[in-house]
């Protein structure tokens, strides 16, 4: 079956599932895929201790990178997930939270989970330390990372007994189960945002009430996996792909910012989460520019746009935020963070008590 039959597959698999209340689908079906992650990283984990890999790859090659850039600031928009993720923060409060039996569990769940993926991002590293780096780059252009990554757990598992071409497959079948649930949330995701902005635009006006298609599950889930499949069947997403490190950081800074702004108004201290904030802002504000003008001399001027649109809209936002916590204005603990626009349907029994 050829790539282009797969893709329209899982464009449908997406649709179908992003439209579907999340207690029928997603809980359940993530609830099975945690078994496979931690059966994959105890496995892996314990292979690496029997297997004791030679590291091959150089410890150190130096604070620039010729084809990267400097170490700073793109090591922090190049490994993220295991300390601060943007792209989380929109999970924890577009799905997570409504799934929580009692809000004390938040803590365990997204400070857990933050280090369930680090050990994952370590495991990953020590799947391709011990290649050398001609060796590692050949192999990524040549099988690419998901089955670079799950060979290499094929021969940790081989020191256990296990056939590596079971581990390899099995390592295949983890990361597949994880990037389905990745598409689908990202989709349901996308579609509370669009649905949030034709809403938030509406605000104010009580004659101008938003597109009923622009609130509708059907309509707008179709938007997105139209607009999203347009580009992966066209392959123009490798273009916009170097861009995605700084963008998800920045997600990231922005979503500290609101809950700064928050605490700030609630009149609670918000210290601990400013100090990360101002941290990843001067993060990804440098690594922005520095992407901007890198690709602006090696003639990537679409690259360049894009760049200086997001520095400019994490300038602006920080400008409108600083503002508000300077003047004081805003609402009281009242008016909190709205929860993101749903059905009903979607929210599973008992799933907001706390």
């Amino acid at each position: 079956m050829s790539e282009q039959f797969w893709l329209v597959s899982l464009f449908a698999y997406i649709f179908l599932a992003s439209v579907t209340p999340v207690w029928v689908l997603l809980q359940p079906r993530d609830y099975l895929n945690s078994f496979l992650l931690y059966a994959l990283l105890v496995s892996a984990v314990i292979g690496i201790v029997a297997t004791h890999p030679e590291v091959q790859l150089p410890a150190f090659t130096g604070f620039n990178n010729d084809m990267l850039g400097p170490m700073f600031p793109l090591l922090f928009v190049t490994v993220a997930c295991g300390a601060i993720s943007g792209f989380h923060s929109l999970v924890s409060s577009g799905t997570t939270a409504k799934q929580l039996d009692n809000e004390k569990n938040a803590r365990v769940i997204a400070y857990g989970g933050m280090l369930t993926e680090g050990l994952l991002a370590v495991v990953a590293l020590a799947t391709v330390a011990m290649l050398t780096s001609g060796t590692h780059i050949a192999r990524l252009n040549d099988v690419g990372p998901v089955t670079l990554f799950s060979q290499g757990v094929g021969t940790f598992l081989a020191s256990l007994g296990i056939d590596p071409l079971v581990g390899t497959s099995f390592a295949a079948l983890a990361v597949s189960a994880f990037a389905l649930t990745t598409l689908d949330t990202a989709t349901r995701l996308g579609r509370y945002a669009f649905s949030e902005l034709f809403e938030s635009l509406g605000k104010g006006k009580a004659e101008e009430k938003p597109a009923a298609w622009t609130q509708s599950r059907w309509t707008v889930t179709t938007f997105m996996v139209v607009v999203s499949g347009s580009l992966a069947l066209s392959g123009r997403w490798q273009v916009i792909w170097p861009i995605f490190g700084s963008a998800n950081q920045l997600l990231a800074a922005l979503a500290l910012l609101a809950v700064s702004v928050w605490l700030a108004r609630k009149g609670d201290r918000a210290l601990f989460t400013r100090i990360p904030m101002y941290f990843m802002f001067a993060v990804t504000l440098t690594a922005l520019i520095t992407f901007a003008y890198r690709n602006l001399m090696q003639g990537k001027l679409f690259l360049c746009f894009l760049s200086v649109l997001l520095l400019v809209l994490a300038v602006v936002l920080a400008m409108l935020a600083y503002r508000s916590l300077r003047q004081g204005k805003g609402p009281g603990p009242a008016a909190a963070v709205p929860a993101p626009v749903s059905d009903a349907a979607e929210v599973p029994p008992g799933s907001l008590e706390g």
